[in-house]
């Protein structure tokens, strides 16, 4: 289905002359196509002609768009600076109660990932009441996985998974794959942190069959780390070492820097194979 997505942007992409609204949207969701494979260099030439093509038509929620997906794909390399400053642009050029949300949830993810955590609890609050007042269900399912997430951060993690398991439902009955998924994973995290390593790996593995099945490279990564972190608290130091070593052939070829610090880091911290 993302192959025949693919084709239909790239079809909408061709009707610029009499359809230039169409043709921008189609590029900015073809950017996020190319962004979810860690395709980059073709997700951040997608997305901005997407912002050129809206700005010449005076389409500002448009182009916002466009810097959400730029933005993320700087977010998702590990350049929080670079994602901050396009994250706040797009709210400046928001026009939709929506769209607008959606920066703020994105500027506090970037807050949260530097460590500032008040900072990106209150902007996770103020995207969920302003996805609330639009009636977005999948913004606001979206809302309570990064305050989830946050919650395991600050080392609150009964918190958590309360709020990650209803993250989990809220995902599904939006219809979002990809984000429950995500959830999956995140509760499957907060459930380990509990000390419920079975249910926690039931979760991760779900999430990473459908991270493989979506080829998302970035989410198969994070899984099988997670994974790893299992094996690891059950002593089983050659199980995680083939998650962490099969996560490496991801991560590089999917050029994750960050992912690929973490990874070799876990790896140095398991005992000398044999």
């Amino acid at each position: 289905m993302l192959h025949r997505a693919r084709e239909c942007f790239e079809t909408a992409t061709r009707a610029v002359e009499h359809a230039p609204a169409e043709a921008a949207e189609a590029w900015w969701r073809l950017a996020n196509l190319h962004r979810l494979r860690s395709a980059w260099d073709d997700a951040l030439t997608a997305a901005r002609t997407a912002g050129e093509l809206a700005r010449a038509h005076g389409l500002s929620n448009t182009e916002a768009d466009a810097l959400n997906i730029e933005g993320a794909v700087w977010s998702m390399r590990g350049d929080f600076g670079q994602a901050r400053a396009l994250y706040t642009r797009m709210l400046d050029l928001a026009q939709t109660k929506a769209t607008r949300a959606k920066a703020l949830q994105n500027l506090g993810t970037v807050a949260a990932e530097e460590g500032d955590l008040d900072e990106g609890e209150r902007l996770f609050v103020q995207s969920r009441e302003a996805y609330r007042a639009e009636g977005d269900a999948r913004g606001e399912a979206n809302s309570l996985l990064n305050i989830g997430r946050l919650q395991l951060d600050r080392g609150l993690p009964d918190e958590a998974a309360s709020t990650l398991e209803h993250a989990v439902h809220a995902a599904r009955q939006a219809g979002d794959l990809e984000m429950h998924a995500v959830a999956l994973l995140n509760h499957g995290t907060a459930l380990s942190a509990l000390g419920k390593d079975g249910q926690a790996e039931e979760r991760i593995t779900t999430a990473y069959g459908q991270f493989t099945i979506a080829d998302i490279p970035v989410q198969r990564v994070r899984c099988l780390m997670q994974l790893a972190t299992l094996a690891t608290i059950r002593n089983e130091h050659a199980a995680a070492r083939v998650c962490l070593d099969h996560a490496r052939d991801v991560a590089s070829e999917a050029q994750l820097p960050r992912e690929l610090r973490i990874i070799d880091a876990q790896l140095a911290a398991l005992p000398p194979a044999g």
